[in-house]
């Protein structure tokens, strides 16, 4: 499982290393130079010209390290200074005298960018770290566009500089990474847009901080080890009943195909047993294209009216998990007749429509809930204008997490999952996966494993984790452009 931690627990925990240890700090740095210089080794000649950018920081000093061990392996250093290294201090500025000492070309940068050298066939950017939570200014925007212009492949040390380690954000222009070398743990920044994209292919090198003094919380990633191990047993004494019984309360006349996608999902992703409650318009739909599903028609209009609460609390009754809301329709007497079910304490995702009815009405929702938004769906749950939901996701998926008491997955190109303590964020998946039903999709899933047994957070982790996965398939087989929410669905392989 990949760990986030933020910059500043980074910063904390290091210096705590370090004082409880007496850990050297140069050889940490010394350790992060040759961690860069290897990825460098993987894009040039080790005897070619290599650019280094180093800013006036530790940043600068891992850089500058990094260029004397590239001569040591044979090649030549061109070195961009913001500081000369007399004004460097603390290890950085050992690293830089050394540097010097070596007979580096050296240009210290006042107030104008020269052209690159001549024969450069890469750069390292050393400029800032992690720590930069400001945007670029000056002539630091004028070396970060010449470094983006220049073609050349660029390895950013700990992240690419502009990008906010913390957010990912980045205000003005930021470094376009070819690879970014990250130590210890990745932060949350390369994992965040637009930081996810200028990061580049991540690396993550030990540096040498002892496990045992790393106990900062940061945000967990699954990778497939990880998801396998949370999945739950399928002993092979079992029947249907055994995976779980799902209800799915979605669909409405001209919206029969959200309600097919998430059942069709429900039943490809291990519950045992379906059964929709629809309207009778999406009926012939559902039972033509989701024939292993069961179908309960509570409603002869085109949307479930107020005067089916009854009957869908009758169907609840026994259900192991519920799927509500996609296609559902957005009138009042369906808020009316969903309420009890919302309410409910059986394990439940909550989508789409229903999402639009509960940020309209107010409620709360039982527990073992998941609620699904996209960033549009989240702004109106919070009250918020969606750029800022988009700013900030990591704040929003926790505050309303904690507002309703539930699991929040709030969707996006890097999806976060809250709930209580535990944050989680999902990387699996593409472009692809933008259209229309792919949402639809990923409820079906999330029904589908909390009816296996799964707690809200997993079934959100696992869910969103085998979903990308989906879309990755999909994409190989179809393209991209071409790949629908039943492509989608058809490629669901979990375990």
């Amino acid at each position: 499982m990949i760990k986030t931690i933020s910059p500043q627990d980074m910063q904390e925990m290091e210096h705590a290393f370090l004082d409880g240890t007496g850990y050297p700090s140069i050889l940490l740095m010394e350790h992060a130079a040759q961690a860069v210089t290897d990825a460098l080794a993987r894009y040039v000649s080790p005897k070619s010209c290599v650019l280094f950018v180093c800013g006036g920081g530790n940043n600068g000093g891992d850089g500058c390290a990094a260029a004397r061990l590239w001569m040591q392996m044979g090649g030549q250093a061109e070195v961009w200074l913001m500081k000369s290294p007399s004004q460097m201090k603390g290890d950085a500025g050992i690293n830089a005298l050394l540097l010097s000492a070596c007979g580096a070309r050296m240009r210290i940068l006042y107030s104008e960018v020269p052209e690159l050298p001549a024969g450069c066939t890469g750069i390292v950017d050393a400029l800032y770290g992690t720590g930069l939570s400001r945007p670029l200014d000056g002539i630091s925007i004028e070396i970060v566009e010449k470094i983006n212009g220049s073609g050349l492949p660029v390895i950013a040390v700990d992240i690419p500089s502009g990008v906010d380690g913390a957010t990912g954000k980045a205000e003005t222009v930021a470094v376009q990474a070819t690879e970014t070398v990250t130590f210890h743990r990745a932060k949350h920044g390369h994992f965040l847009y637009p930081g996810r994209d200028l990061t580049g292919k991540l690396t993550i090198a030990d540096i040498g901080i002892l496990g045992e003094w790393d106990g900062a919380q940061g945000i967990d990633i699954l990778e497939e080890s990880d998801a396998l191990a949370m999945l739950p047993q399928r002993p092979r004494n079992c029947h249907k009943g055994t995976f779980g019984h799902v209800l799915v309360v979605a669909g409405s006349e001209g919206m029969s195909g959200a309600a097919t996608l998430c059942t069709r999902a429900v039943l490809r992703s291990g519950a045992g047993l379906a059964t929709v409650a629809c309207t009778f318009p999406s009926l012939s739909v559902l039972q033509t294209n989701a024939p292993c599903a069961m179908a309960s028609v509570v409603s002869d209009t085109d949307h479930i009216e107020a005067a089916s609460c009854q009957e869908l609390k009758m169907l609840m009754e026994g259900k192991s998990a519920l799927a509500i809301g996609p296609g559902l329709g957005r009138n009042e007497d369906t808020w009316t007749a969903i309420l009890p079910l919302i309410e409910s304490d059986v394990p439940k995702v909550i989508d789409a429509d229903a999402l639009f009815l509960l940020a309209k009405y107010g409620g709360k929702t039982g527990r073992n809930t998941v609620l699904t938004p996209h960033a549009g769906e989240m702004a109106r749950l919070c009250g918020a204008k969606t750029q800022k939901i988009t700013d900030s996701p990591i704040e929003f998926a926790q505050q309303l997490a904690a507002d309703m008491n539930c699991c929040v997955l709030l969707k996006g190109s890097t999806t976060v999952i809250a709930q209580g303590e535990e944050l989680a964020m999902n990387i699996t998946g593409s472009d692809a996966m933008a259209t229309g039903g792919s949402g639809d999709v990923l409820t079906g899933m999330i029904a589908a494993l909390l009816a296996q047994g799964c707690l809200p957070s997993e079934a959100a982790r696992l869910g969103a984790f085998y979903h990308g996965l989906a879309g990755e398939r999909a994409a190989e087989v179809f393209g991209a452009r071409a790949v629908t929410a039943w492509d989608i669905c058809e490629n669901i392989r979990i375990g």
